[in-house]
């Protein structure tokens, strides 16, 4: 009897002690890891596009004998779109980075 009492009173602790925990909501989940990849994924996009980024400023430089005065003059010479609004730039040096 006292061992049942004790096994009854260590199950209750254990049933309490899991109720602290949110119940997950699935549709929440999804939704923030949705919202995660796509993240992830522009992140990747972007720093992708800097090596093309950096390789055209330096082209113009190459042609034009000095650097553009700001990312919307390469956009042309690009041949895609790119969203320039993400990368800081330097137009003294020609240096290009993400924000």
């Amino acid at each position: 009897m006292k061992m049942m009492l004790m096994i009854t009173a260590f199950a209750v602790l254990w049933i309490s002690a899991g109720c602290d925990q949110k119940p997950k909501n699935p549709i929440a989940e999804h939704g923030n890891a949705m919202i995660n990849a796509y993240q992830r994924s522009k992140t990747l996009r972007d720093t992708a596009s800097l090596s093309s980024v950096k390789t055209v400023i330096q082209t113009f430089h190459a042609e034009k004998g000095r650097y553009p005065d700001d990312l919307s003059e390469i956009k042309d010479l690009l041949g895609a779109e790119y969203d320039l609004s993400v990368y800081s730039y330097d137009p003294s040096n020609g240096s290009v980075s993400l924000k």
